[in-house]
């Protein structure tokens, strides 16, 4: 095989993985799951939206590179229902992405804290975490490499390799593609809330309904339109 154009099959992967990370539902799981773990505060975390967008890069690539290693050197064939059953799944956790949003907006979330200034005691309400668990980004990036066009932009074309190797290294560098995107959102992301946080308390929440309301519409598309 020339190398230019084992070069050029190489990058082509990375550039596809590129634009296959902001796919809509990727985008709206990641900004669902980061204004869940937001809370009320009108700071976000970089470091911690990047974690959210590693950890779903990585649960999402892992699963493509093991498929296409199966698909190789097993002769695995995937049921022709997954992809399918990976949508509902997908569209059952954008809903209850949203949810959690409206809920913790209702409840608040708060716990009492006490404080002691001078002899005087007062109390306030402060907000409690959010999503925390460091394997739910990664659950739903696993499930997103099973649904959508992550098979075929990543998969098929790697199939179609004369060199298993070479098929392995598309897949890589399209995760590695996906990766890159994902992190660049989460800094635009991050950029973004702080902005609209720096407006006000009640433009900032109105954001947060926002995302909330747009993933439980997605969720409903990819639930019910699916099959």
């Amino acid at each position: 095989m020339e190398f230019n154009f084992l070069t050029s099959i190489l990058a082509l992967g990375f550039g596809l993985g590129l634009l296959h990370a902001l796919d809509a539902d990727h985008i709206m799981a990641i900004s669902s799951m980061a204004t869940a773990n937001s809370g009320d505060r009108k700071s976000w975390s970089v470091s911690v939206t990047l974690k959210f967008c590693m950890r779903w890069a990585i649960g999402h690539g892992s699963i493509l590179l093991a498929l296409t290693a199966l698909f190789i050197f097993a002769r695995f064939e995937l049921p022709e229902f997954v992809p399918q059953l990976a949508e509902k799944i997908i569209g059952m956790l954008l809903i209850i992405l949203g949810a959690w949003i409206i809920i913790s907006l209702r409840q608040s979330r708060l716990r009492l804290e006490t404080h002691t200034h001078e002899q005087i005691t007062h109390a306030h309400l402060v907000p409690t975490g959010g999503i925390h668990q460091s394997h739910t980004p990664v659950l739903v990036g696993v499930t997103h490499g099973f649904a959508g066009s992550a098979p075929i932009l990543a998969i098929i074309p790697a199939l179609e390799s004369d060199n298993a190797w070479v098929g392995l290294g598309y897949v890589a560098l399209f995760s590695l593609g996906v990766l890159t995107a994902m992190l660049v959102f989460g800094v635009f992301l991050v950029r973004l809330q702080s902005w609209i946080a720096g407006w006000g308390q009640g433009l900032y929440l109105i954001s947060r309904m926002v995302v909330a309301f747009t993933s439980i519409t997605f969720g409903g598309y990819y639930l019910f339109s699916s099959g």
